[in-house]
């Protein structure tokens, strides 16, 4: 508690803030610094002077112990009150640092650019059952979609039997690659082949054989054009995923220009020319009057825009005009499937399409 007294009106009110111990300046009531300041203010005597020697080493203490000084209010005759002076704080003695620690850091190696990560994605957290989750034994159920479907069909795009588009590596693509070979090897000084494929039974494979030929082809960076006369069963459209007109009734019939009805594939470089829409009997007989006719005049002006020619004639012997029309092309090949390669049928349609002044160089097996 700091103590106030009452002074003279010429020194009321008046406090001073003393750095410094009491014991320096007030020892024995009469200090050099502090008695002067009292005579001074309440008009008593001249202080009492005091040596140099004395002061100096004063001055030295009051240095020393200059941290925490008290505060004292100058008060009436009974003398300075003095404040109690703040505890000092405990100093703590400093902590070694192991001479580890010390030493630099070495330099820090920044991380290099690299590609971003993939990022993870955590599998959703599954809450555990609280406790009031029931127990028992659960049915679980797991839907398969028995919807009858397709078979060897994409949903939006070419047949999924074409193993040279979808499959380039797969070993059956290699088959067709050596099917190019060996067929090129036959026509090494043609500068555009035309080559007729036909078939002595339905489902030999003939479209699907000449597709992934034509796919093989065009990769090279050939000009391929495949010609489906095959006008009772059309299979190049759907296969290629295609419309099925303007083909080739229009163009025979003279109701679109052949320009006109060249389709793009999903392949650079390779066209098709559909059968067309004359799909009935009525028409198809009228087709194959037209491909009898006109076919071979045709032929020759697709060899002036493409290098390949590949004609689907579907089966043999369906429409006799068609198969007539087989001198027009460089060569003739059979398709049939592994199991009938020695089928009476097949061997008597080697026969025939000699007879009708067809190049017949061979034949294809297919399996599944």
């Amino acid at each position: 508690m700091r103590a106030r007294h009452r002074f003279p009106n010429r020194c009321r009110g008046t406090a001073l803030n003393l750095i410094g111990p009491p014991e320096r300046a007030f020892s024995t009531g009469q200090g050099y610094g502090m008695s002067r300041v009292f005579s001074a203010m309440t008009g008593t005597g001249s202080p009492r002077s005091a040596g140099t020697a004395e002061v100096e080493r004063e001055d030295e203490e009051f240095v020393d112990d200059a941290e925490t000084p008290p505060f004292v209010e100058i008060g009436g005759p009974g003398g300075p009150v003095f404040s109690a002076a703040p505890a000092k704080a405990a100093v703590t003695a400093p902590v070694p640092v192991p001479e580890a620690k010390l030493k630099q850091d070495p330099p820090r190696a920044f991380p290099r650019i690299a590609a971003p990560a993939a990022a993870v994605v955590a599998p959703p957290s599954v809450a555990a059952p609280g406790p009031d989750a029931p127990t028992g034994t659960y049915l679980s159920v797991r839907f398969h979609d028995a919807a009858p479907r397709p078979i060897g069909r994409t949903t939006d795009g070419p047949d999924a039997g074409l193993v040279a588009l979808h499959f380039p590596d797969h070993p059956v693509s290699g088959e067709y690659r050596t099917l190019r070979d060996e067929i090129a090897r036959q026509l090494p000084e043609a500068t555009s082949r035309v080559l007729t494929f036909t078939a002595a039974s339905p489902e030999a494979g003939t479209t699907t054989v000449i597709l992934n030929l034509g796919v093989t082809l065009a990769r090279e960076g050939q000009r391929v054009l495949v010609l489906d006369t095959n006008v009772t069963r059309p299979g190049v459209a759907p296969k290629l995923a295609l419309r099925a007109a303007p083909g080739l009734a229009e163009v025979l019939g003279g109701h679109m220009p052949l320009t006109w009805a060249f389709q793009p594939t999903v392949v650079p470089g390779l066209q098709a020319l559909t059968a067309g829409s004359a799909t009935d009997a009525a028409g198809s007989d009228a087709i194959g009057a037209a491909i009898g006719r006109d076919l071979p005049k045709l032929i020759s002006q697709l060899r002036q825009w493409f290098d390949w020619v590949l004609i689907d004639a579907g089966v043999w012997g369906v429409i006799p005009e068609r198969d007539a029309t087989c001198p027009s092309a460089d060569v003739v090949y059979l398709v049939t499937r592994e199991a009938d390669a020695n089928r009476p049928e097949f061997t008597g349609l080697r026969t025939w399409v000699k007879q009708l002044g067809g190049a017949l160089r061979g034949f294809v097996t297919t399996r599944v």
